[in-house]
C-alpha cells in the first residue's frame, strides 16, 4: 500500500531523516518508536507532504507522492492527525471534525458524523461548543475524529497518546480498534509505546533520523524494553 524508499529530510543543516525505507501493507497497524528527535515525525509529515524531502520517493496505492500537495494527498485517501491535537480552536466541534470530510457529500457528512457520534460521544454533547474550550483529551478526540471523518485508507497518527490521561488513551485506543475492525492501515507515530505496542502488528525502531530495527510487535517490545521506551 505505501512504500518509501531512501527518504532524506533536512531542516536548514540538520538532518531529520536519512536513508529512511518502510512499507506497509493492507490492513497493518505500524508503530514508529523512538525517542524524542529521532525523527517519527518528520516521516509522517513527509508522506502527508507537510514536509518536502531532499532526497527519496514515496508512492502510496500506485500514487507517486512525490510533489504532490498535502490535500491532494488526502484525497487519494490518506489521513492524518498531527502531534498536539491542532484544533480549530475558534470553530465548533462538528465544524472541527467535518473540516476532514469535505469531500464528501452533505448527506455522508451526515452519517459520519452520527456514526463518530456512537463512537464518541463527547462529539454530539459538545458538538456547537467551540474545540479550544475543550480539556486536552476532548481536543484529541476532535482531532482524531477529524482524521477519521474523511474515511482514509490509510491513517497517520502522530504521538496520538502524548501526554494524555489514561482515560483518553482508552478512548483513543478504542477508536483505533474501531478502524482497524474496518479494514483501515495505519501508521502511528509514539515515544512511549506502552498503550501503542497492544494495538500494532509490526514496528520500527528510530534513532538519530534512522531505522535501527524493524520487526513484529513482540520483536519491537522487546527492543523498547531494552531501550526503556517502556
Amino acid at each position: 500500500m505505501l512504500n518509501v524508499e531512501g527518504l532524506e529530510v533536512r531542516y536548514g543543516g540538520i538532518c531529520a531523516l536519512h536513508d529512511v525505507s518502510i512499507q506497509i501493507h493492507q490492513g497493518e497497524t505500524v508503530l514508529l518508536i523512538g525517542a524524542n528527535g529521532a525523527g517519527k515525525s518528520s516521516l509522517i509529515k513527509s508522506i502527508i507532504g507537510v514536509v518536502q524531502p531532499r532526497a527519496g520517493s514515496a508512492t502510496f496505492q500506485g500514487y507517486k507522492l512525490n510533489g504532490l500537495r498535502s490535500d491532494q494527498r488526502a484525497r487519494i485517501g490518506i489521513g492524518y492527525s498531527p502531534e498536539g491535537r491542532r484544533v480549530f480552536a475558534a470553530m465548533t466541534v462538528r465544524d472541527n471534525v467535518l473540516s476532514g470530510a469535505s469531500r464528501l457529500s452533505q448527506a455522508r457528512q451526515r452519517d459520519t458524523y452520527d456514526r463518530l457520534c456512537a463512537l464518541f460521544p463527547m462529539l454530539e454533547e459538545k458538538a456547537q461548543q467551540p474545540a479550544g474550550q475543550l480539556s486536552g483529551g476532548q481536543q484529541q478526540i476532535v482531532a482524531f475524529a477529524r482524521a477519521m471523518s474523511g474515511e482514509p485508507q490509510l491513517l497517520l497518527l502522530d504521538e496520538p497518546f502524548l501526554g494524555l490521561a489514561p482515560v483518553w488513551i482508552q478512548h483513543i485506543s478504542d477508536a483505533i480498534r474501531e478502524m482497524q475492525r474496518r479494514g483501515t492501515t495505519i501508521l502511528m507515530s509514539e515515544q512511549m509505546a506502552r498503550p501503542a505496542l497492544k494495538l500494532a502488528t509490526r514496528g520500527y525502531v528510530m534513532r538519530g533520523g534512522e531505522i535501527k530495527r524493524e520487526g513484529s510487535a513482540a520483536e519491537i517490545r522487546e527492543v523498547a524494553l531494552s531501550d526503556e521506551y517502556l
